[in-house]
């Protein structure tokens, strides 16, 4: 006889397979059979049935009562209960936000959500804190903690403590609010946070970072590119990031909403000096002329504040210096290009400040150099790499505007002596270090790392197509003897020589990476990405900003996010993937 399902409240390709046969019996076989019928993993609530119907009795057979059956399925999907870890929070008003954790709990095997804001009561938004709303997404199967950030702000003194609330609404995928729905903040005046409220923190451990909660954390970011060159080429006094993102500054929750959970600013060591310094090839319009690097005087505060507000959106940031420059005949040169490493006159200084600014948020990477070059013509042995670490000399300095460099003898500082200037700050901070070859060559940075006596050392990659920075056609890959690191062309080595440091116990983040615009596709990232993902490596993309007229490494076109063929479009739709706690996500 012929059997089948019938569809019910359950419905076939939904929580069970269709099925359907045919049973037989030989001459003298009264034996039972048996057929089956898969379920699916789907989850769901409550209970769905379908029928199982015999039908079409061969010769010489009759059906008879019971000829279908009623098959009910009881769902488990629960997306749990979800709320505050605490009622009350207490943060001093110094201490730039407060953190509050939303659980969950009691089922988590399908994705949740709910929105949150502030309310103020005593205490005034624009004032004491930053208004701030928002939505906290929770993967299927996932249940961690999440982060709900509050910029907090000192501006104008507190005489008494002042209080706000953190509301929690509208719970998504099935999900229900509980006890704890909504908590107090009191900001106090210069009094000490309550233990209860962990800031957005990161750190190394092992090969991998981890969160404030010990979560082993992917970095996925993109870079935001203004800081290093605006205010010391005089653009805009008034603003240092010179609106390179479409917006007057960089709109954090649109980042967040391509699914990033970091940001990496490139800095400028003059601007953050305060330095006047000489305007070598006419970057700002002055060849030659001493000029301000921070014509606004306002370059700090608006690091400090991206800071705060990046962190407020739930980005790490990582922290970069990109330009730095020596002293030409005792006046500082202005740093208006990327030179072959950092200078001795101002880098030490510029990451003692640094690191004294930003040592007690957690949330902040201290990246000790951009790109170091030295030796990038014809190498022997190991020849650039002590100098890397513990300093040296050159006999070029680069500059923007005019023939582009100069002769000049100047030292360099070393990956060494930079991570000690942070140390000596007590900065706990995590500290990514580069290697040669505009940080590609990746073979020799075990050998010739800086010593960390905080144990939060990583190594930095920047893993771009070789068309990016001008290599020549044929590259040597030889690990002693790298003319250049073309990538792709030498990207076999590098990926081998990367995962040899992350075997050491060292994480590794590609703080920058790139890709041609246009097309349908993004050749390297789509290749770049899946790897990183498999290896545990964490990335960042270059660049969050609406330049046009590019033809690779621009990720938007406008204000709004909206990506760029090709390279944005790919970069957006894997970082979502892998905020979804989806993989594979190519």
């Amino acid at each position: 006889m012929n059997y089948a399902t019938e569809d019910g409240t359950a419905v076939a390709g939904t929580v069970y397979t269709a099925a359907g046969g045919t049973l037989t019996w030989a001459t003298n076989d009264s034996s039972p059979k048996s057929f089956t019928v898969r379920l699916t993993s789907t989850p769901f609530s409550g209970s769905r049935t379908f029928s199982v119907v015999l039908s079409n009795p061969g010769s010489n057979s009759v059906t008879v009562a019971p000829s279908s059956a009623t098959v009910s399925i009881t769902g488990d999907a629960s997306a749990g209960t979800l709320q505050l870890s605490a009622g009350s929070y207490t943060v001093a008003d110094n201490m730039g936000s407060v953190t509050l954790t939303a659980i969950r709990s009691g089922g988590a095997n399908v994705p949740a959500s709910l929105s949150y804001a502030t309310v103020g009561k005593s205490a005034v938004a624009g004032t004491n804190y930053v208004s701030t709303s928002g939505t906290v997404n929770w993967a299927a199967n996932d249940s961690s903690p999440k982060a709900i950030t509050v910029s907090i702000l000192d501006a104008s003194p507190m005489a008494a403590s002042a209080s706000f609330e953190v509301i929690l609404s509208a719970p998504g995928g099935g999900a229900v609010l509980g006890a704890l729905s909504s908590s107090t903040v009191t900001i106090t005046p210069g009094g000490t946070s309550s233990a209860s409220t962990p800031p957005l923190a990161i750190k190394v451990s092992g090969n991998h970072l981890v969160d404030q909660f010990g979560n082993r954390v992917q970095l996925r970011g993109v870079n935001v590119s203004g800081l290093e060159f605006v205010a010391v080429g005089g653009w805009d006094p008034a603003n240092p990031w010179g609106s390179q993102t479409g917006d007057a500054t960089p709109n954090w929750t649109t980042i967040k909403a391509w699914g990033a959970n970091a940001v990496r600013l490139p800095l400028n060591e003059a601007s953050w000096l305060g330095l006047s310094c000489i305007d070598v090839g006419g970057f700002a319009g002055h060849a030659g002329a001493t000029i301000h690097a921070d014509p606004g005087g306002n370059y700090r505060a608006t690091v400090a504040k991206s800071v705060a507000d990046a962190s407020a959106a739930g980005l790490y940031v990582i922290l970069d210096l990109h330009w730095a420059a020596p002293d030409d005949n005792g006046t500082p040169a202005c740093p208006t290009a990327q030179n072959a490493m950092a200078d001795s006159d101002h880098a030490t200084t510029f990451w003692a400040s640094l690191a004294s600014q930003f040592k007690a948020n957690p949330a902040v990477i201290c990246e000790l150099f951009n790109e170091p070059y030295l030796g990038n013509t014809a190498l022997v042995g190991d020849s650039p790499w002590p100098d890397l670490l513990a300093g040296g000399s050159v006999t070029k300095f680069s500059y923007g505007g005019g023939a582009g460099s100069m002769n000049l003898s100047w030292s360099t500082v070393g990956m060494q002596q930079l991570l000690d200037a942070v140390r000596a700050t007590g900065a706990t901070n995590v500290v990514l270090t580069s290697t040669l070859s505009w940080a590609q060559q990746m073979d020799g940075w075990l050998k010739y790392k800086p010593t960390d006596p905080a144990g939060q050392l990583g190594a930095v990659w920047h893993p771009y197509p070789g068309s990016s920075y001008g290599y020549p056609a044929q590259v040597l890959c030889e690990p002693d003897g790298i003319v250049t690191v073309g990538l792709p062309a030498c990207s076999s080595l590098e990926m081998t020589a990367v995962q040899s440091i992350l075997a050491a116990g060292y994480p590794v983040i590609a703080t920058e990476f790139g890709d041609t615009i246009g097309g349908s596709t993004a050749p390297w990232a789509s290749v770049l990405l899946p790897f990183a993902d498999s290896n545990g490596i964490s990335y960042l993309a270059w660049t969050w900003d609406t330049w046009s007229g590019f033809g690779a490494n621009v990720l938007i076109t406008d204000a709004a996010g909206d990506p760029t063929a090709g390279y944005g479009t790919y970069v957006k739709q894997h970082f979502l993937c892998r905020a979804a706690g989806k993989s594979p996500c190519d």
